[in-house]
Order: structure tokens, then C-alpha cells, then sequence
């Protein structure tokens, strides 16, 4: 009975074996999303915050007609995220007969990735053609999320509105002390007439 059951478990192991191998190769995993769940993150955060910059005392509660134009990224959920935005923020947003008509342009609307590396970076050994894993003393990653939004405000014709501009006295030019600067006199001027 030995000499049978010896190639009885060399089959066993070898099926056991090729099942292991194929069930390795073969392994299948779940595909992450695009973009990834942090760039989302990221993204969102971003243009919060640029939300968040946007002078909304100006508005009051004078009924707008808002547009919104994209350059980069999912377009339809930035416009429905700045409405929805606005809404929550006392904005009323009017489709009928508004007295301001609002154009928000979101100019920059990704992420950036910056990496610091003091040490040996990876890469594939010429000839051999064997990796080197990275070495690294220090290294730093930064993901930023980047949003700029630019607003003009328009009458409900879509007329430009009076704009305020200051005069000031310069005492420097240090970006630090630009609050030392002197506001010598305010002016609201229209917009050139229309030709």
C-alpha cells in the first residue's frame, strides 16, 4: 500500500500547490476610486474655504440669479455644491426677476503634491535589473488641495455694479506692514458707460 499512496500525495500537493498559485495570481482586488477618497477630501476642503473668503454681506438678502463656471474637475457637483453653499449662507437665490446676477468662475479647482527627500530615492539597478528599495533619513510628503474662485456681481440687467476702490498712503512695501499703509480717501466709481 506505500508505493500508491506516495504518488496519491505528490498529486495531492501538487494540485494543493497549482491552486495556491493561480488563487495568488489570480487574486483580484477592489479598484480604488477616482479620484481617491483623500484627493475628494482634499478638494472639497479647498473649496470650502475659498467659500468661506467670499464677502456675502455685500449680497444681503437681495434675491440672485447665480452662474457658475468650472475650468477643471467634476463640474456638476461644483455648481451644486456653491448653490447649495450659498443657500446655507443666506444667499437667496432667485430664478425669477433677481436684483443681483452673480458669476462665480472657479478658476482652480485640483490638488498639488509636494515631496522633501534627504536619502537615496528608489530605482531599478542598471544591468541586473533588480530594485533598490528608497532610503530614506527624512522625507516629507505634502498634498494640498488648491481652489480659487473669482465673483463679479452684476444688476439684474447685467449691468456691472459700482465698485469701491481706496487711496492709500504707503508706508512700506513689506506685505507684513501693509495694515501701517494709510487709506487717504475711499471712492465708488460706475463702470464706463456702455458705448
Amino acid at each position: 500500500m506505500r508505493p500508491r499512496t506516495r504518488p496519491a500525495i505528490r498529486a495531492a500537493v501538487a494540485a494543493l500547490l497549482g491552486m495556491w498559485l493561480a488563487g495568488c495570481s489570480l487574486a483580484s482586488s477592489t479598484g480604488a476610486t477616482a479620484p481617491a477618497g483623500i484627493t475628494q477630501q482634499l478638494l472639497i476642503r479647498s473649496l470650502e474655504r475659498a467659500l468661506g473668503d467670499i464677502d456675502l454681506a455685500r449680497i444681503g438678502g437681495r434675491p440672485v440669479a447665480l452662474e457658475v463656471g468650472v475650468q477643471a474637475g467634476n463640474e456638476g457637483f461644483v455648481k451644486d455644491f456653491v448653490t447649495t453653499w450659498l443657500k446655507a449662507h443666506g444667499v437667496r437665490i432667485a430664478g425669477d426677476s433677481p436684483e443681483l446676477k452673480l458669476k462665480l468662475f472657479v478658476a482652480v479647482y485640483g490638488t498639488d503634491h509636494d515631496q522633501t527627500l534627504i536619502g537615496i530615492p528608489a530605482f531599478q539597478a542598471p544591468v541586473v535589473n533588480v530594485p533598490v528599495p528608497e532610503l530614506a533619513f527624512f522625507k516629507w510628503v505634502r498634498n494640498r488641495g488648491q481652489t480659487e474662485l473669482r465673483l463679479w456681481a452684476f444688476d439684474g440687467k447685467g449691468d456691472r455694479l459700482k465698485a469701491q476702490y481706496f487711496v492709500l498712503t504707503v508706508a512700506s512695501d513689506n506685505p507684513e506692514k501693509w495694515g501701517d499703509n494709510k487709506i487717504v480717501k475711499q471712492l465708488t466709481i460706475a463702470p464706463p458707460a456702455a458705448k
